[in-house]
């Protein structure tokens, strides 16, 4: 009894130590694979697909234009002898800019003027006389001619003289003046620029889907965040029939510019639209796009996978988009980490964001 005794000992003992070698040696590759298996998972950022009470509002940035400008061209050539404008000054319309040389343009408008005053006398005298029988009709119709021709370079004459002085063509603000008193002057030189800014036109370039919204003659809010609290009513005066490249349309709102309150050519401001009553839509996190808001694909988290969905997108807020179907109040959309996975990865959920109430 003894001698089995002495012999089972190492036995048992020998087995012992061949089971915690197998577990020692296989232990560590269970471990892997169960990190192998959590690893594979994408870690995400979840938010759901919620649903509030939105008002059918738009808010777009667009550039301040003067209603109208012009660069202003000198007609005439010769040296500016007398200049009457400097920029910032308001000139009306028909006032004097430039004057140029016109020593030679009066003496001829006075040439041509006495001209057409000598011929207007001769027709009336051929007239009396051709009613008395004095002359022949041929030579009564030979002064109406010589009359018509006067008259003609009379007016050339007189357009010329008038083109010694450069004038405004419209009422408004010269901004700037490319010539000084002594400078000459060539025919078609460009010589000032003139603005309107009685009126001022806000150009903004709005998506198709909401086109709807901008009617030519419909009022409109304008702000600017130059003067904050300071509301400004504009009017849709132009709606262009062609989009561009991005699909948006330039839209013109005009807007009163002659109160305390001034905009100048160049300046931001903000055209909103808003609508009178709220409704119930469903939205979704911008964020969650995966192509933009031309092609409205997301991923959804559904029993640890994520798949690729396409959704139909309608009006765009400020941080989410409204959906038109496709999604459900409820989903789970991936809102961080869309750029590692595929359709049907799987995923694991780090962070559940709160649905949130607010548009």
């Amino acid at each position: 009894m003894k001698k089995i005794q002495k012999f089972v000992f190492p036995v048992l003992l020998l087995l012992m130590l061949l089971l915690g070698f197998f577990w020692m040696t296989h232990r560590p590759e269970t471990h892997k694979k169960v990190e192998a298996r959590v690893l594979d998972r994408i870690p995400v950022s979840v938010a759901c697909v919620s649903k509030a009470a939105v008002r059918d509002s738009f808010s777009i940035t667009g550039t301040v234009e003067a209603f109208r400008e012009a660069d202003i061209f000198s007609e005439s050539a010769g040296l500016v002898r007398r200049v009457s404008a400097e920029p910032g000054e308001q000139k009306k319309a028909g006032e004097t800019l430039l004057i140029l040389d016109n020593e030679l343009a009066t003496a001829r408008q006075q040439r041509a003027e006495a001209h057409f005053r000598q011929a207007r006398r001769d027709v009336d005298r051929y007239r009396n006389l051709y009613k008395e029988g004095a002359v022949a009709l041929s030579a009564y119709e030979t002064v109406q001619l010589q009359r018509e021709e006067a008259e003609a370079e009379f007016v050339a004459a007189d357009r010329k003289f008038n083109d010694t002085r450069v004038k405004a063509p419209f009422s408004g603000v010269v901004t700037s003046r490319l010539v000084e008193q002594g400078e000459l002057v060539h025919e078609g030189m460009k010589v000032a620029h003139i603005v309107d800014m009685s009126r001022v036109k806000i150009i903004i370039f709005v998506p198709e889907r909401e086109m709807r919204r901008f009617v030519e003659g419909t009022s409109l809010t304008v702000t600017n965040d130059l003067y904050p609290g300071e509301i400004f009513k504009g009017k849709v005066t132009s709606v262009s029939d062609k989009s561009g490249r991005d699909h948006t349309f330039r839209i013109e709102v005009l807007l009163q510019n002659t109160g305390k309150v001034i905009f100048r050519s160049g300046m931001f401001a903000r055209v909103l639209s808003s609508g009178e009553r709220e409704r119930q839509a469903v939205l979704v996190p911008r964020v969650a796009l995966v192509s933009g808001i031309r092609k409205p694909e997301l991923f959804v988290v559904r029993r640890g996978k994520a798949y690729l969905k396409s959704f139909l997108a309608g009006v765009e807020r400020q941080k989410q988009v409204e959906v038109l179907g496709g999604l459900a109040p409820g989903d789970s959309v991936v809102t961080s980490g869309q750029n590692e996975l595929h359709d049907g990865a799987d995923v694991l959920v780090i962070d559940q964001q709160k649905s949130s109430a607010r548009p």
